[in-house]
């Protein structure tokens, strides 16, 4: 008789094993990175663009919260407010960065930017990104300008006018404007305030000054506008001063005509300099202006048979009548007006010449010789 062998417990319970083990697959983390939309530098009040670069190793969903505190210096957080001024949930952020912290009114010197980055799963990308963005502080702005009503002529008012802003403080924060002259050695100036208008940009400021030089040559006015974190503008103008020059003939009724030739005269006739120009002195006078003058007139005339011009007496104004009948036909006359301005510089052409310029120049002339023949 064939005995079996009992199976052992061991191995019926091995039998019975037929199922298989399940381990949950670990989560892993997202990563994540700040990007900058520009590489230039962050001032107080410009627009700041970041954007997060994440990505999930299983392609998850990924979530995004963006907080932004403004700060003294960054690296202390202790310097920076306690609640962040920008809070967003996307994977861009534009913000401006502020002019002052909140808490403390302190100039904004750096931002201290987090960016936390989360999966649909909820696993956090580690550690949190964060940045720090160094904030400057902008300069004010300046324009300066110059406006003269009398030729920059020595002893003649001048006015300037300076423009000043000031991006994240406003023109209001600034410190009055410095100016400095430079002008020709041992020439002097006065200087004193102009009042002008403001302009409709209330975050800009107009001041204007009235300069006055004494000496000709070449003069700089450098103005310097500075801010309360001491950032400065600095502007010159530069332009030359010259000495009063002489008047010249704009206008003259009848017309002149050629050397040689003579102007038929058959009825009253009346000769006149409608316009003279000149730095200060002109004709028509301006009688609102109390620095212009008026032109000063002599005329002077050559009788038929004289050798010589004789001043006419009396004959100060633009004009003068000269009538055929105080005369015989055939008669050859000259009539002559010579100008002057404040300075009365002595014409010094001779006589016999019909016209002449001081600064013997053809253009601008003092002295004019009609030549008439009575018809």
């Amino acid at each position: 008789m064939i005995r079996t062998a009992p199976i052992g417990r061991s191995l019926l319970a091995a039998l019975g094993l037929t199922g298989c083990f399940y381990v949950e697959e670990i989560n892993q983390r997202p990563a994540a990175d700040i990007r900058a939309g520009s590489a230039d530098p962050v001032h107080r009040g410009d627009l700041v663009e970041l954007d997060a670069v994440a990505s999930d190793p299983e392609g998850h969903f990924l979530t995004y919260t963006w907080r932004v505190y403004a700060c003294t210096d960054a690296l202390s957080f202790e310097t920076c407010d306690q609640e962040p001024f920008y809070v967003d949930a996307d994977d861009h952020a534009s913000f401006p960065a502020p002019i002052r912290r909140r808490e403390t009114s302190d100039p904004v010197e750096s931002l201290r930017v987090v960016l936390e980055v989360f999966d649909e799963l909820g696993a956090t990308a580690k550690p949190m990104e964060e940045l720090v963005i160094p904030v400057l502080n902008a300069s004010p702005t300046l324009q300066l300008d110059r406006s003269s009503r009398y030729g920059y002529v020595v002893g003649t008012p001048i006015d300037l006018f300076a423009l000043v802003g000031d991006p994240d403080d406003g023109a209001a924060t600034l410190e009055p404007l410095a100016w400095e002259v430079l002008g020709p050695a041992g020439a002097s100036y006065t200087l004193v305030d102009l009042d002008v208008g403001q302009p409709a940009n209330e975050a800009q400021a107009q001041f204007g000054k009235r300069f006055t030089p004494d000496g000709e040559g070449e003069w700089e006015i450098r103005v310097t506008a500075r801010d309360p974190l001491d950032a400065e503008a600095v502007q010159t103008l530069m332009f030359a001063v010259a000495q009063d020059g002489p008047p010249c003939f704009a206008q003259l009724s009848p017309i002149v005509p050629p050397d040689g030739n003579v102007l038929p005269l058959s009825a009253q006739t009346l000769f006149q300099v409608p316009v003279v120009v000149d730095d200060l002195d002109v004709y028509p006078p301006v009688a609102s202006d109390a620095v212009l003058g008026t032109t000063r007139f002599q005329w002077s005339l050559q009788a038929p048979g004289q050798t010589g011009h004789t001043e006419i007496a009396g004959a100060v104004g633009h004009s003068f009548a000269i009538d055929p009948v105080s005369y015989t036909p055939g008669d050859v006359l000259e009539l002559r007006v010579e100008i002057f301005d404040r300075n009365n510089t002595t014409i010094p052409c001779i006589d016999g010449e019909q016209s002449c310029s001081v600064i013997s120049e053809p253009t601008c002339i003092q002295r004019q010789t009609w030549r008439v023949e009575i018809r």
